[in-house]
């Protein structure tokens, strides 16, 4: 493999990894509204197990809002990582490696 098809290579895994961190991010925010717009309904009916299982669990989001960058990595491995002209390269590189310009 030349560089230059290794740079292609990775150029697209760096672009898939953020449309899977962009898919992730918007999914976990319109989770979030949900919830917003729904805690006060549930502390009205007096359903208290929902509404701390809403809160715990938006806070759990807010982590994963947090480790995006890992996560969609992990995605993208898993994505990717079934193709093969991708699969050599996904082994041998880090999450690091594709935030270095070379």
């Amino acid at each position: 493999m030349t560089d230059q098809d290794r740079a292609a290579l990775i150029q697209g895994i760096k672009k898939t990894q953020e449309n899977i961190a962009i898919t992730i991010g918007i999914i976990v925010i319109f989770i979030l509204l949900f919830y917003f717009f729904t805690y006060a309904q549930l502390a009205t009916a007096g359903w208290t197990g929902l509404f701390w299982a809403e809160g715990i669990t938006a806070l759990l989001w807010v982590l994963v809002l947090f480790r995006l960058g890992p996560i969609s990595f992990f995605f993208t491995r898993l994505w990717l990582g079934r193709r093969a002209k991708y699969r050599e390269l996904l082994a041998t590189i880090t999450r690091a490696d594709l935030s270095n310009p070379s």
